[in-house]
Order: structure tokens, then C-alpha cells, then sequence
């Protein structure tokens, strides 16, 4: 990704510099981005505080740890990538021990908890997805430059009250870190690049219009490229030999596997031509389809992009299963695919037909049509614990069901799959490929914690939940209110310090979530395209400047319309389905608010709640539940 700074260079250099050139040099490089609003004079003034402030302070640090200054880096306004777009940080200083210093300025008497939160985040931000600060060891600073400010304390950032144009802790810290040895090379740093995994919506868009998989420098990122190079490799030899195969795909929520399937049909697709290889990505998830098609439509109309010099179109490579299984239900000849991935496999029904006793599993159906076809490849991508639909199988049922409708193919079809589910095989014998077990989350770094505190929340543990939200509470705000308007003015707040002085942070989308058994609360997101109402696809991916968009926080998807989707922070309207009483969570008595089977209404909580990429803020009306809620480590807004 390339990314700049506005000026970067040796301390020797910045000591050097005259400071009318310096401040030129940012005004031009503020002008020539693209995303930045006008220049007002408050930035002007906050600039030239720096430059007096780090020119004393770091010819101070050089003359007392004796430091060569040609070996240390200082970067001012640093081009990142942040949570749904780009900002850039004050002060980035480098030292050749390994030390990352991240330096935010306000000329403010007292820091919000956004504002903090942001500090906190853009350390974060460069120590995992700049390629040349993971590993490093990283140092966060809020520097308040106006007298009589407030101190404030934070696990990871240091609160630095200016005095007399000095930063004593940061100076004192900068001494102490540079009297150690060592031997980093800082000018790689400044040749270091951004690997950040976007947003499902954005990564689509990434993998069709601009050819590339968005990607992490991380073991999660490697196993997804591993992953996509061995389908597409075992298609080239299926294609070749004319053999079938079928491919099981394990990973946990949050590993990549959608990225993973819309990627490998879109590279497919640009290696052969479409005629030839017909790739196709199918989802039982009808909400997820409309969005990834509304995708598709939305970035290649702004875009004025295609693939293989024709017009993407969403509905001919990402399709909604149950269109595809009333086709081979119908005929096997009627399609004509040869790479085929099914998401959330294991969300398949035990029968294609439900109302016919005589019907065959959905898996069955599949392997039938696979075994017809001259060659192809089908991809099952499975995960397991979030069942919230009728007649879906759990994972171990559809793995048994899986075996028997390899096994009644005679041979026709080879299954390949992980050593964690081929043990598990009792009639066939499939080949183990573990490249294809996707173990590590490739969201954020703190992904396994929110999934701890989300278990501790539901098994009503309220003790390891407030551990485990105290945890992450640097990373990923929870917060608790009762009032919808607090709610969406946190968001707003957020989003606005976040990405202050951006003007198209596009990326970023926040909205209303609610049980679908929770009772009233506001008008419903409609996934029915045929319904009149708000539409699934516009919500989820058009701008906060769109009526349609989930910004403007007047309708509100319920579990059956996120799944397998998310949000930059997710507003939970907490329902009257699961409330907190004498001692725990307990379904509601009223018939109402009652699914068919009890576990439905935990899968849909586990999905409701998991749905932000950087934080949670759940409206409580219930005064118990509220104040669990509370004790289970979430700040009250």
C-alpha cells in the first residue's frame, strides 16, 4: 500500500531543517491527498508546536544518551490505515534499539476517550499491519500542549502534559531506550508497507477491481494464501486430469474463510476465461449474497472497473444457493460450473426439501450433481457454533453426512480436508491437506478474547467476562447504555475522532443490531428484496452521506441479516428474549420471544454480539440485565 508521510528523515535531517521549509513541506503534502478536508490554521499552529517541541527535546535527547542522530527516524503525519480509512499520525520516532514511538499532540487541557482511544490505536495500528514496526517495541504517547492540562492514565498510552514546550516523560523514556544497544536499520522502517485486512465488503471489492487479496504480513494471511494457491492449483489438475473433487475448509469465525472463497472465484475467473471455468461463489446466507452483489454493483459503478474486460455483474459469480439447488434439483445439466464454493457449509439442510421425507441432504444433492459433471471442483467452507436457522445440520452432522455422500459416488469424487475432520471419516478415506485448516483470526489481534468474553457473557460467568473485558478495553471499547441517542452520539464521536480531518472515511459503518425475537425497538431491515423497506445491500455498504445507509441509525438488522457480515462498531439493541434473573441469563416466559429450539436464541446472541471489528455498545432497557451487563466489564456510556 502506498502510503507517505508528509516529512521523514534522519534526526540529523530534522535538526537541520529550517522551519518555514519544514512547515511548507506538510502544507504541500496535506494539499496533494486525496482524502484530507481544507487546511484550517489550528493545524498550522499544532504543526509549528511540534516542530519547536521536537526540535528542542530531540537535540536534548542526542546530546544526553550521546546518541548518533544519523540512526534515529522521526516521520511527521504519517500516512496509516485505520479502521474504515486513512488518518495520519502526528509523530512516528524510530530508534535503531527496536523502539516504535507513537506521538499524538492536542492543544487541549483535557483528552477525550476517543481521542485516547485513537492515540492507543495508531501504536496498534503500526506495530501489526506496518510490515517494518511488527516486532518492534512500541511506545504510545498523548502529548497535551495547553497549560493546565488534565493528567488521565491508560494501560497503553502515556498521558505527557507539556511544560514550557518540553515532553519530560517521552524525553526521559527516549534516553533510558537509547542507552540500550542494538542494531535496527531504521531506514527499512521507512520503507515499510501496510497490510491491513479490510472489511468483508471492501476486501470484495479489492479482489475483483483491483486484482489483489488483501492480506496481512502474519501467519493467518500466509494460510490464506496457501489456502487459495492449493484450490487454485488442484483446479488446474482437476481441469487436466478431468477428476472431481471435493475440498473442506475449516476456520473459526473471523479466519478468513469468505475472503478466502470470494477470492479464489475471482482469481479463477481471471485466469481462465469465464466461459471456461464458470467459478461461482454460493451462500444459504441470502443477506450476505445481497450484499456482496450490492458490492459489486456499487465499487464497479464508482470504480469504472471490470474483470476480463467486461462488466462485473454479482448475480453470475456470487449466488444465492437456494437459486442454485432449485436448478439441479430440476436438471444437473442445467448448470454448468466447474468451481464451486458453498459458504458456511455446515450450515447445510439435512434435507434439499424439506417438505419431502424422500429427499436427499443438500450435501447429497451436490455431490450427485459434481459426480455428473466431467470435472470440478466443489469447496465447502465450514466453521462451527452459530446455528440459527431451521433444518441446519451442526458441523458433526454435516462431516457424517458429508462421508456418506462421497461414499455413495463409488469413486466419482476424491474428498480432501483437514487431519482434524478426516479421523473423524468412517467410509471414505480422503486426503489430509491441514493447509486447508485455517486456525488463526485474521480480523484483530484481540478476536479470541471478545470470543472468551461473548462465552462468559452467555454461561453467565460475569467474573472471567470483566477479566476479559479488561483485557482488551485498550483495543476494543464494550459499552453499556439505556439510551438509543447516547449510543449513536458515541458512534458519531468515534468516528469523528477516528478520522478527523478526513473527509470520505467511507469504509466506516456503524448501525443498529436487534434480536429478532427481542421485541419492538425500530423498523427492520428488510432482506426480502421484494418487500418494500430499507434494503440489506444499500444498508451495509453505501456511505454515511446515503439515506440507505446504516449510518443514519433508523432500522436495524437482526441476527438472520449480519451473519457472516460486520460493522466497524456494532449498536446491539440487548432484547427481551434473554434476560438476567436471580443469578442468570433465562429465556423469556412469553411465547412471544421464544425460538423453536432454546440453543437458537444463544447462536443468535453469539452472532449479535460479535458483529464489530472495533468495538460493541449495547442499549439495555432492562434494569437486571443492565446492570449484569455492567458487572460483565462494560463501561456505562
Amino acid at each position: 500500500m502506498d502510503l507517505k508521510a508528509g516529512w521523514d528523515g534522519t534526526w540529523q535531517e530534522f535538526l537541520q531543517v529550517d522551519k518555514t521549509v519544514f512547515i511548507n513541506e506538510l502544507i504541500s503534502f496535506h494539499s496533494s491527498l486525496d482524502w484530507t478536508l481544507e487546511l484550517e490554521p489550528a493545524q498550522r499552529f499544532a504543526w509549528e508546536t511540534e516542530y519547536d517541541l521536537m526540535k528542542s527535546m530531540l537535540g536534548h535527547v542526542v546530546r544526553e544518551s550521546n546518541t548518533n542522530p544519523e540512526t534515529c527516524w522521526v516521520a511527521f503525519e504519517q500516512e496509516l490505515i485505520g479502521e474504515g480509512g486513512k488518518r495520519a499520525a502526528d509523530v512516528n520516532l524510530v530508534l535503531p534499539t527496536g523502539d516504535l514511538f507513537v506521538v499524538e499532540f492536542k492543544h487541549k487541557t483535557e483528552a477525550s476517550e476517543h481521542e485516547i482511544l485513537r492515540a492507543n490505536s495508531d501504536l496498534q495500528t503500526m506495530l501489526r499491519y506496518h510490515s517494518e514496526s511488527i516486532g518492534l517495541v512500541g511506545h504510545g504517547y498523548l502529548v497535551l500542549t495547553k497549560p493546565g492540562a488534565k493528567e488521565f492514565k491508560h494501560s497503553g498510552v502515556v498521558c505527557e502534559i507539556a511544560d514550557k514546550g518540553q515532553a519530560p516523560l517521552l524525553t526521559n523514556q527516549l534516553i533510558t531506550s537509547l542507552r540500550q544497544t542494538g542494531s535496527y536499520d531504521v531506514l527499512r522502517w521507512s520503507k515499510g508497507e501496510f497490510y491491513r485486512q479490510p472489511s468483508i465488503l471492501h476486501g470484495t471489492a479489492q479482489v475483483f477491481f483491483d486484482t489483489k487479496i488483501p492480506t496481512l504480513k502474519t501467519s493467518a494471511s500466509e494460510n490464506i494464501e496457501e489456502a487459495r494457491d492449493a484450490l487454485l492449483k488442484l483446479y488446474q489438475h482437476a481441469k487436466a486430469k478431468l477428476k472431481r473433487y471435493v475440498v473442506v475448509v475449516h476456520g473459526r469465525p473471523g479466519a478468513g474463510k469468505t475472503l478466502l472463497g470470494i477470492s479464489t472465484v475471482a482469481s479463477v475467473a481471471r485466469n481462465d476465461s469465464v466461459k471456461q471455468s464458470e467459478p461461482i461463489f454460493l451462500s444459504g446466507n441470502a443477506p450476505l449474497v445481497q450484499v456482496l452483489q450490492h458490492t459489486l454493483d456499487f465499487y464497479g459503478k464508482r470504480k469504472g472497473k471490470d474483470v476480463l474486460g467486461r462488466a462485473i455483474d454479482g448475480r453470475v459469480m456470487i449466488e444465492d444457493l437456494h437459486i442454485f439447488k432449485k436448478h439441479i434439483k430440476s436438471s444437473f445439466g442445467s448448470r454448468k460450473e466447474t468451481f464451486v464454493v458453498f459458504d458456511e457449509a455446515q450450515r447445510a439442510w439435512d434435507k434439499a426439501s424439506p417438505r419431502d421425507s424422500q429427499s436427499p441432504s443438500e450435501l447429497m444433492l451436490f455431490c450427485n450433481w459434481l459426480s455428473s459433471q466431467s470435472f470440478g471442483v466443489l469447496v465447502l467452507l465450514v466453521g462451527d457454533g452459530q446455528a440459527i436457522h431451521r433444518n441446519e445440520m451442526q458441523l458433526e452432522q454435516m462431516l457424517a453426512d458429508l462421508d456418506n455422500s462421497v461414499r455413495a459416488q463409488n469413486g466419482n469424487i476424491v474428498a480432501i480436508m483437514p487431519s482434524l475432520h478426516a479421523k473423524n471419516m468412517r467410509l471414505i478415506k480422503p486426503i489430509k491437506r491441514d493447509v486447508f485448516n485455517l486456525k488463526t483470526p485474521i480480523r484483530q489481534s484481540y478476536t479470541e478474547h471478545l470470543d472468551k468474553w461473548i462465552e462468559a457473557v452467555l454461561s453467565n460467568n460475569s467474573a472471567l467476562a470483566r477479566d476479559v473485558a479488561l483485557s482488551i478495553e485498550s483495543d476494543y471499547p464494550l459499552r453499556v447504555t439505556q439510551s438509543k441517542s447516547l449510543a449513536e452520539r458515541y458512534s458519531v464521536e468515534l468516528q469523528n475522532t477516528l478520522h478527523e480531518g478526513n473527509r470520505k472515511p467511507d469504509a466506516f459503518r456503524s448501525g443498529w443490531l436487534m434480536s429478532s425475537h427481542g421485541g419492538q425497538f425500530i423498523e427492520e431491515v428488510q432482506k426480502d428484496k421484494f418487500k418494500p423497506g430499507k434494503r440489506i445491500g444499500p444498508w451495509y455498504v453505501e456511505p454515511p452521506s446515503s439515506d440507505n445507509s446504516c449510518c443514519r441509525f433508523d432500522a436495524a438488522c437482526t441476527e438472520f441479516s449480519c451473519q457472516g457480515l460486520e460493522l466497524s462498531l456494532a449498536l446491539f439493541n440487548w432484547g427481551s428474549d434473554l434476560l438476567f434473573r436471580d443469578g442468570q441469563l433465562v429465556l423469556a416466559e412469553d411465547n412471544r420471544h421464544r425460538r423453536q429450539y432454546d440453543h437458537y436464541t444463544e447462536g443468535s446472541y453469539r452472532v449479535l454480539l460479535s458483529r464489530g471489528r472495533s468495538g460493541l455498545v449495547i442499549k439495555c432497557d432492562d434494569s437486571e440485565t443492565f446492570e449484569y451487563l455492567k458487572n460483565c466489564g462494560m463501561r456505562v456510556v
